[in-house]
């Protein structure tokens, strides 16, 4: 045996004692540790995990750690997907050792959340009906007429005997004795039940031995009550009923975790523009029409719901919701309305409202908490000011507390002066005095503070907990009192029970009776939109790779100044990626200077149809179909996306091995659309996708066309195509091959256009994307009645009939002036019937979507194009402009 192996054994002859872990973690003094005793020794309930961790050994341990983290990594596990390009986000970290509980301990703090769970419920409920707290002066008028968040449509919402509550969150905090705290009760959308799963799939792998011999209880059965608990809520078919997870979108912190249930769960995933109120029911807006939807499992806050009734600037919202509440048509969960009773001003009033409500002793108590709004309260708070932390009293937004501690004197004069202002508005609480959790740092065990979040669920025997829960760890206390994406780790939740449980799936049972079916038109216009709009981005950018990798090939060759270099320049100044000056050979700077700027190129945000800007959006667009993408094709987005940021290689670009990089590239999409072709089945979501990119792939061939064989010189003669030139577009366009296996290196200008435009062989020919665009049409979603074809199927059939009937010895032949103009007729009535297809079917698919984008839209985020004729041409200045969209 290796004398440096780290395991669980004594190496011979050394005397060595066996490894541990745990052999130097030391707790931190007045914590409650959750794995050692104070005298050091290690808990019950984690002696057996800790001795299989110690026999994995710490080099086992990390190699299984970073291959965990390179999963979370490739899956995209993300949140707060927020910064100026709209595709970074923060990644989700988990730690490689789990936060283990004996199952007597979870069973008795679930009982006490349950109870809580109940009290909830009955708050609600009061709140939303007789309102008899208030009558009997349990609670004070201002803590309800007085909340941002109330809205007087609530009371008398909801039919008798109504349940407001289907899952309950609670967050949780241990305190040195080891007694829990509530630090926050959380009912509007939680976050976290996606994450816990990801964790515990995570884990699973990283600690699968171990979790072959520790017994620990199953997530699966609390996600399949969950799914019972929804389909019950259906008000009419609950056989099977339509229920849809409704996300605020990509900009949503949780939008991962939206994607990520929807499809752990079998939901659709949608926003507020795939949905809309017809005859007091909700309908999912879909290519082939409209759907009832039954259940809305919603992740937005609640006066976003509604912008007739509610808040009126929503943008997220559907219109006529609560009508449709009231009339019995919808359910939705949690109830609109509850994120009422988050706010910590209810928090000291709890205890009686339980007794009241309950007639119950509250069992599970919240963080010492008081309301500034009653005068005896608020001196108490000011008196004591330097040992609280002050936080806004009505939870409406995710607000940072204030610790007057590390104030100076003036800012914790003007904080004084603000609660004596407004005292309603402010609650102050004591600190929480965290316990601590084990965590694996630079290779030791140390102790960090501990937040845990729990689920509960309501069944038909109560409410029930999930048997786990989101932890979260961070060295410094402080930064678990803020978000749940706040902390520096996270951890899989163990509960340890004595035997094994049985595999659950959330799989129907094989003896239920399922017919065949094939998906039909069941696809949100909004999914059809970004679809679309991937495919598009995706091809744009692989064209664009082609290109730069035909240009290094060709600027560094032997030849100083070939006659393709010309045709080359035009096309990267016309997709904007150089000056235009560089395209005029009387301005233009040598060859050796331009190859020193185009890495810079490669990478500027700030050009609109460049690299990185189409990457960007096609990442967007990704993100938004992130449920109808395989995980595989997302990774392939990613592991582009990665590419492209500058700062993977280093301060100078100009080191930068480009071909290398662009050769990755080229694979990485090559990989994309072989997924496409081959792993996703022929839906619209598909065809949309093709869709995108047969279109682009059609626009920039026929670009490319015009720019080798149809330019004149400056002072008006033709443009004289050598051989290296036509070489040059046969490798842009990916022909090269075929080309020569045909007609070895005899290069003629006749038979490289029937190649690129009306071989039906080619799979990059113009007629071969045409035929594929027009397949898609055909399969498109029509009337029962239509007799004729529709405008884009006849737009489709007329440029595949010019192209069909174009005479390539008549496209290449020159007249006396040396101009193709056969040639010229063919792509510029290309060029004009490109975008009145794209536009005709956003206008007959798309347009729920949102306002047309443009036939060459880029970054959406930055760059929208005003014309679509002219920014089908790839003009980076006319692409630059303000769109409707």
């Amino acid at each position: 045996m290796s004398s440096n192996r780290i395991d669980g054994s004594i190496h011979p002859g050394t005397g060595a004692k066996p490894f541990s872990f745990f052999s130097e973690y030391q707790p931190l003094a007045g914590a409650y540790d959750e794995c050692c005793l104070p005298n050091g020794s290690i808990r019950k309930e984690w002696q057996s995990v800790v001795a299989r961790l110690d026999s994995m050994g710490l080099e086992e341990l990390s190699n299984r750690w970073q291959q965990a983290r390179t999963q979370i990594s490739r899956d995209g596990v993300t949140f707060n997907p927020h910064d100026s390009e709209g595709t970074v986000s923060r990644p989700w970290l988990l730690d490689a050792i789990p936060l283990v509980f004996a199952e007597s301990a979870w069973q008795s703090l679930s009982l006490k959340l349950a109870q809580r769970a109940r009290l909830m419920e009955a708050l609600l409920s009061d709140l939303f009906g007789d309102q008899r707290l208030l009558k009997e002066r349990i609670i004070p008028p201002d803590l309800v007429f007085g909340h941002p968040a109330w809205y007087p449509v609530y009371q008398q919402l909801y039919a008798s005997g109504h349940r407001f509550l289907d899952y309950y969150v609670s967050d949780l905090a241990r305190d040195t004795d080891g007694k829990w705290w509530v630090t926050g009760d959380r009912v509007k959308s939680p976050f976290g039940l996606g994450y816990s799963l990801e964790n515990r799939i995570v884990t699973s792998r990283m600690l699968s031995g171990i979790l072959r011999k520790v017994p620990v209880k199953r997530l699966a059965p609390f996600y399949a009550t969950m799914k019972e608990q929804l389909r019950q809520l259906a008000p009419r078919f609950r056989d099977n009923p339509r229920i849809v997870l409704w996300s605020k979108g990509p900009k949503s912190r949780s939008y991962f975790e939206d994607s990520y249930l929807s499809r752990y769960l079998g939901y659709t995933l949608a926003e507020g523009g795939d949905l809309a109120i017809r005859g007091e029911s909700v309908q999912l807006k879909t290519l082939g029409g409209l759907l009832p939807v039954e259940v809305l499992f919603r992740r937005l806050d609640d006066d976003d719901c509604d912008p007739i009734e509610l808040n009126p600037g929503s943008e997220h919202g559907v219109p006529g919701l609560l009508e449709t509440i009231r009339s019995g048509k919808i359910a939705v969960t949690n109830s609109i309305g509850s994120r009422l009773i988050e706010s910590p001003a209810f928090v000291p009033y709890l205890p009686a409202i339980s007794r009241f409500l309950l007639s119950e002793e509250l069992q599970l108590p919240s963080v010492p908490t008081w309301w500034c709004g009653e005068s005896s309260a608020m001196e108490h708070v000011l008196r004591n000011l330097d040992t609280m932390i002050v936080r806004p009293a009505f939870r409406t937004t995710d607000e940072p507390p204030l610790h007057s501690s590390g104030m100076s004197a003036q800012q914790r004069n003007e904080l004084e002066q603000k609660i004596r202002a407004e005292p309603t508005s402010y609650v102050a609480q004591s600190p929480v005095h965290r316990s601590t959790a084990p965590v694996l740092v630079d290779g030791k065990v140390v102790p960090w503070y501990l937040a845990l979040r729990a689920f509960l669920i309501h069944s038909d025997s109560g409410f029930r907990s999930l048997p786990g829960g989101l932890a979260r760890v961070s060295p410094q206390s402080e930064n678990l009192n803020f978000t749940m994406t706040s902390g520096e780790r996270t951890q899989d939740v163990w509960i340890l029970t004595q035997h094994h449980e049985p595999e659950i799936s959330l799989l129907d049972a094989p003896t239920t009776m399922v017919q065949p079916r094939r998906s039909g038109s069941e696809l949100p216009s909004r999914v059809a939109d970004n679809m679309f709009w991937l495919g598009r981005y995706i091809e744009r950018a692989e064209q664009t790779c082609r290109l730069f990798r035909t240009v290094f090939e060709s600027f560094e060759s032997e030849l100083p100044d070939g006659p393709e270099h010309q045709p080359l320049l035009r096309s990267l100044a016309e997709h904007g990626h150089i000056e235009p000056d560089h395209a005029v050979p009387e301005l233009r700077r040598m060859s050796t200077e331009l190859i020193d700027l185009l890495p810079e190129s490669l990478f500027d945000l700030q050009r609109p149809m460049g690299l990185r800007s189409t990457i960007a959006s096609a990442t967007y667009n990704a993100v938004r179909v992130r449920d109808r993408i395989s995980p595989d094709m997302w990774r392939t987005i990613d592991r582009i996306k990665e590419r492209m940021k500058p700062e993977t290689y280093g301060k100078d670009l100009r080191d930068l091995d480009v071909m290398d990089m662009l050769d990755r590239m080229l694979a990485d999409f090559a990989a994309f659309s072989g997924l496409a072709a081959e792993s996703m089945t022929r839906t619209l979501a598909w065809r949309f996708l093709d869709l995108g990119q047969r279109l682009e792939r059609t626009a920039q061939i026929n670009g490319l066309i015009k720019n080798f064989f149809c330019q004149v010189t400056p002072g008006g003669d033709p443009v004289v195509v050598d051989p290296a030139v036509i070489e040059t577009v046969l490798k842009i366009t990916n022909s090269l091959m075929t080309y020569r296996s045909r007609y070895l290196a005899t290069y003629q200008i006749p038979v490289v256009l029937d190649l690129l435009i009306t071989d039906s062989t080619n799979p990059r020919s113009i007629l071969f994307q045409i035929q594929q665009i027009n397949q898609h049409l055909d399969a498109m979603p029509h009337g029962e009645t239509q007799a004729m074809l529709n405008s884009e199927q006849r737009h489709g059939l007329a440029m595949a009939n010019a192209v069909r009937l174009a005479d390539i010895f008549e496209l290449s032949e020159a007249d006396a002036s040396g101009r193709r103009l056969q040639l010229q007729k063919l792509t510029k009535r290309l060029d004009d019937q490109l975008p009145r297809l794209s536009d005709e079917l956003s206008g007959r698919f798309l347009i729920h979507a949102g306002l047309t984008r443009h036939f060459a839209m880029s970054n959406p985020h930055l760059h929208r194009v005003s014309n679509s004729t002219q920014a089908a041409s790839g003009n980076p200045r006319r692409d630059s402009g303000k769109s409707t969209r």
